[in-house]
Protein backbone atom coordinates (compact mmCIF):
# COMPACT_ATOMS: atom_id res chain seq x y z
CA UNK A 1 0.00 0.00 0.00
CA UNK A 2 2.90 2.66 0.73
CA UNK A 3 4.53 1.85 -2.48
CA UNK A 4 1.23 2.36 -4.45
CA UNK A 5 0.14 5.18 -2.63
CA UNK A 6 3.89 7.32 -3.81
CA UNK A 7 3.70 5.79 -7.39
CA UNK A 8 0.12 7.41 -7.24
CA UNK A 9 1.35 10.77 -5.61
CA UNK A 10 4.34 10.61 -8.02
CA UNK A 11 1.36 10.38 -11.03
CA UNK A 12 -0.26 13.06 -9.47
CA UNK A 13 2.59 15.51 -8.77
CA UNK A 14 4.81 15.05 -11.63
CA UNK A 15 3.62 12.89 -14.89
CA UNK A 16 0.32 14.66 -14.93
CA UNK A 17 1.60 18.41 -14.53
CA UNK A 18 3.97 17.24 -17.23
CA UNK A 19 1.97 15.17 -19.62
CA UNK A 20 -0.72 18.47 -19.44
CA UNK A 21 2.02 20.70 -20.50
CA UNK A 22 2.76 18.85 -23.22
CA UNK A 23 -0.48 18.35 -24.48
CA UNK A 24 -0.43 22.60 -24.27
CA UNK A 25 2.78 23.03 -26.12
CA UNK A 26 2.47 20.45 -28.71
CA UNK A 27 -1.55 21.67 -29.91
CA UNK A 28 -1.39 25.40 -28.81
CA UNK A 29 2.48 26.28 -29.67
CA UNK A 30 2.15 29.49 -28.04
CA UNK A 31 0.98 28.59 -24.39
CA UNK A 32 4.50 27.74 -23.35
CA UNK A 33 4.97 31.32 -22.43
CA UNK A 34 2.09 31.11 -19.84
CA UNK A 35 3.41 27.84 -18.54
CA UNK A 36 6.54 28.88 -18.30
CA UNK A 37 6.01 32.21 -16.53
CA UNK A 38 2.97 30.50 -14.57
CA UNK A 39 6.04 28.12 -12.97
CA UNK A 40 8.24 30.89 -12.39
CA UNK A 41 5.65 32.95 -10.48
CA UNK A 42 5.08 30.09 -8.25
CA UNK A 43 8.85 29.45 -7.87
CA UNK A 44 10.18 33.26 -7.20
CA UNK A 45 7.22 34.70 -5.19
CA UNK A 46 6.82 31.55 -3.25
CA UNK A 47 9.84 29.84 -2.87
CA UNK A 48 12.51 32.28 -2.64
CA UNK A 49 10.68 35.10 -1.19
CA UNK A 50 7.96 33.85 1.07
CA UNK A 51 9.36 30.29 2.27
CA UNK A 52 12.61 31.91 3.41
CA UNK A 53 10.73 34.89 4.95
CA UNK A 54 8.76 32.24 7.06
CA UNK A 55 11.41 29.73 7.67
CA UNK A 56 14.29 31.95 8.10
CA UNK A 57 13.59 35.38 9.10
CA UNK A 58 10.37 35.55 10.69
CA UNK A 59 10.88 33.21 13.91
CA UNK A 60 13.28 35.68 14.70
CA UNK A 61 10.58 38.16 15.42
CA UNK A 62 9.04 38.24 19.12
CA UNK A 63 5.82 39.23 17.60
CA UNK A 64 6.02 35.77 15.33
CA UNK A 65 6.82 33.57 18.12
CA UNK A 66 4.12 34.89 20.23
CA UNK A 67 1.33 34.65 17.37
CA UNK A 68 2.63 31.29 16.35
CA UNK A 69 2.67 29.78 19.94
CA UNK A 70 -0.65 31.28 21.28
CA UNK A 71 -2.71 32.56 18.90
CA UNK A 72 -3.77 29.47 16.37
CA UNK A 73 -6.29 31.21 14.70
CA UNK A 74 -4.67 34.80 14.14
CA UNK A 75 -1.16 32.35 13.00
CA UNK A 76 -3.17 30.07 10.08
CA UNK A 77 -5.07 33.66 8.83
CA UNK A 78 -1.65 35.00 8.50
CA UNK A 79 -0.47 32.13 6.79
CA UNK A 80 -3.04 31.73 4.00
CA UNK A 81 -3.39 35.39 3.65
CA UNK A 82 0.35 35.91 3.18
CA UNK A 83 0.40 33.15 0.72
CA UNK A 84 -2.85 34.51 -1.04
CA UNK A 85 -0.66 37.72 -0.83
CA UNK A 86 2.32 36.25 -2.25
CA UNK A 87 0.84 33.99 -5.28
CA UNK A 88 -2.42 36.42 -6.79
CA UNK A 89 0.13 39.21 -6.34
CA UNK A 90 2.68 37.23 -8.07
CA UNK A 91 0.34 36.18 -10.76
CA UNK A 92 -0.95 39.46 -10.99
CA UNK A 93 1.83 41.48 -11.22
CA UNK A 94 3.59 38.63 -13.86
CA UNK A 95 0.77 38.77 -15.79
CA UNK A 96 0.51 42.75 -16.39
CA UNK A 97 3.96 43.10 -17.49
CA UNK A 98 5.12 40.05 -19.27
CA UNK A 99 2.01 38.54 -20.84
CA UNK A 100 0.50 41.39 -22.79
CA UNK A 101 0.21 39.15 -25.74
CA UNK A 102 -1.25 36.38 -23.61
CA UNK A 103 -4.32 37.10 -21.96
CA UNK A 104 -7.02 35.18 -23.04
CA UNK A 105 -8.68 32.50 -20.64
CA UNK A 106 -6.59 29.54 -22.58
CA UNK A 107 -3.33 31.74 -21.43
CA UNK A 108 -4.98 31.75 -18.16
CA UNK A 109 -5.53 28.28 -17.97
CA UNK A 110 -1.83 27.53 -19.49
CA UNK A 111 -0.68 29.76 -16.58
CA UNK A 112 -2.53 27.79 -13.69
CA UNK A 113 -0.87 24.49 -15.22
CA UNK A 114 2.76 26.12 -14.81
CA UNK A 115 1.85 27.72 -11.53
CA UNK A 116 -0.29 24.49 -9.99
CA UNK A 117 2.08 21.85 -11.63
CA UNK A 118 5.81 22.91 -10.01
CA UNK A 119 4.12 23.47 -6.96
CA UNK A 120 2.83 19.99 -6.74
CA UNK A 121 6.39 18.97 -7.84
CA UNK A 122 8.35 20.97 -5.25
CA UNK A 123 6.31 20.34 -2.17
CA UNK A 124 4.88 16.79 -3.09
CA UNK A 125 6.50 15.08 -6.06
CA UNK A 126 10.10 15.53 -4.81
CA UNK A 127 8.86 13.78 -1.51
CA UNK A 128 7.40 11.33 -3.01
CA UNK A 129 10.38 9.97 -5.06
CA UNK A 130 12.30 10.00 -2.13
CA UNK A 131 10.11 8.38 0.12
CA UNK A 132 9.71 5.54 -2.86
CA UNK A 133 13.74 5.22 -3.50
CA UNK A 134 14.31 5.18 0.43
CA UNK A 135 11.53 2.94 1.31
CA UNK A 136 10.89 5.36 4.40
CA UNK A 137 7.01 5.67 4.53
CA UNK A 138 4.94 7.74 7.24
CA UNK A 139 2.95 5.28 10.03
CA UNK A 140 -0.05 6.09 7.91
CA UNK A 141 -0.10 5.11 4.71
CA UNK A 142 -3.49 7.09 3.79
CA UNK A 143 -1.56 10.11 4.77
CA UNK A 144 0.33 9.34 1.85
CA UNK A 145 -2.55 8.61 -0.70
CA UNK A 146 -4.69 11.83 0.22
CA UNK A 147 -1.18 14.16 -0.93
CA UNK A 148 -2.12 12.67 -4.24
CA UNK A 149 -5.71 13.39 -4.25
CA UNK A 150 -5.22 17.07 -2.76
CA UNK A 151 -2.67 17.63 -5.51
CA UNK A 152 -5.48 16.71 -7.98
CA UNK A 153 -7.74 19.11 -6.09
CA UNK A 154 -5.41 21.75 -5.98
CA UNK A 155 -4.43 21.89 -9.58
CA UNK A 156 -7.47 22.82 -10.56
CA UNK A 157 -8.38 25.02 -7.43
CA UNK A 158 -4.54 27.26 -9.50
CA UNK A 159 -6.11 26.90 -12.81
CA UNK A 160 -9.53 28.79 -11.58
CA UNK A 161 -6.81 31.56 -9.73
CA UNK A 162 -5.01 31.97 -12.24
CA UNK A 163 -8.52 32.39 -14.75
CA UNK A 164 -9.36 34.67 -12.02
CA UNK A 165 -6.46 36.75 -12.66
CA UNK A 166 -5.97 36.85 -15.69
CA UNK A 167 -9.86 37.96 -16.40
CA UNK A 168 -8.78 40.86 -13.97
CA UNK A 169 -5.38 41.68 -15.68
CA UNK A 170 -8.20 41.51 -18.96
CA UNK A 171 -11.10 42.99 -18.27
CA UNK A 172 -9.59 45.97 -15.63
CA UNK A 173 -12.16 44.17 -12.73
CA UNK A 174 -10.14 44.23 -9.70
CA UNK A 175 -13.56 42.04 -7.98
CA UNK A 176 -12.15 38.92 -9.57
CA UNK A 177 -8.85 39.46 -8.02
CA UNK A 178 -9.94 40.14 -4.62
CA UNK A 179 -12.47 37.15 -5.22
CA UNK A 180 -8.99 34.96 -6.15
CA UNK A 181 -7.36 36.19 -2.65
CA UNK A 182 -10.24 35.68 -0.54
CA UNK A 183 -10.92 32.24 -1.85
CA UNK A 184 -6.96 31.62 -1.53
CA UNK A 185 -6.59 33.06 2.21
CA UNK A 186 -9.88 31.03 3.18
CA UNK A 187 -8.68 27.60 1.65
CA UNK A 188 -5.13 28.03 3.12
CA UNK A 189 -6.66 29.41 6.46
CA UNK A 190 -9.38 26.55 7.08
CA UNK A 191 -6.57 23.66 5.68
CA UNK A 192 -3.99 24.85 8.58
CA UNK A 193 -6.42 25.61 11.69
CA UNK A 194 -8.34 22.12 10.86
CA UNK A 195 -4.87 20.50 10.98
CA UNK A 196 -5.00 18.13 13.81
CA UNK A 197 -8.38 19.05 14.44
CA UNK A 198 -10.00 17.43 11.78
CA UNK A 199 -9.61 13.96 9.75
CA UNK A 200 -7.09 14.40 6.66
CA UNK A 201 -10.20 12.85 4.20
CA UNK A 202 -12.20 15.58 5.99
CA UNK A 203 -9.79 18.55 4.95
CA UNK A 204 -9.27 16.68 1.33
CA UNK A 205 -13.22 16.59 1.00
CA UNK A 206 -13.54 19.86 1.45
CA UNK A 207 -10.49 21.32 -0.66
CA UNK A 208 -12.04 19.04 -3.68
CA UNK A 209 -15.63 20.40 -3.01
CA UNK A 210 -13.68 23.68 -3.98
CA UNK A 211 -11.92 22.69 -6.92
CA UNK A 212 -15.73 21.51 -8.01
CA UNK A 213 -16.73 24.93 -8.06
CA UNK A 214 -13.13 25.95 -9.79
CA UNK A 215 -13.77 23.28 -12.24
CA UNK A 216 -17.42 25.05 -12.99
CA UNK A 217 -15.78 28.20 -13.27
CA UNK A 218 -13.10 27.41 -15.34
CA UNK A 219 -15.36 25.28 -18.11
CA UNK A 220 -17.88 28.66 -17.77
CA UNK A 221 -15.23 30.89 -18.75
CA UNK A 222 -13.97 28.29 -21.44
CA UNK A 223 -17.05 28.23 -23.06
CA UNK A 224 -17.07 31.77 -23.78
CA UNK A 225 -14.20 31.42 -26.19
CA UNK A 226 -14.58 27.82 -27.60
CA UNK A 227 -16.17 28.88 -30.34
CA UNK A 228 -13.38 31.57 -31.19
CA UNK A 229 -10.42 27.93 -30.78
CA UNK A 230 -9.72 25.78 -33.64
CA UNK A 231 -10.89 22.53 -33.69
CA UNK A 232 -7.47 21.39 -33.52
CA UNK A 233 -6.73 22.52 -30.43
CA UNK A 234 -10.01 21.85 -28.71
CA UNK A 235 -9.49 18.12 -29.66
Amino acid sequence: MDIFSCIFVIICSIILPIVITVIFCVRKKETWKPILFGALTFSFFQVLIRVPLLQLVLPNEAWYILMSSTQPTLYALFLGGTAALFEEGGRFIVMSLFLKKHRSTLDGIAFGVGHGGIEAMLFVGISAIAMLLTSTFPSTPSSVFAGGVERLSTMVIQIGLSVMVMKTVREKNYWWLLLAFAIHTIIDFGAVLASGNLTVWTIEAAIFAVALFMAWFIYKEYKKIAPTIPRSIKN
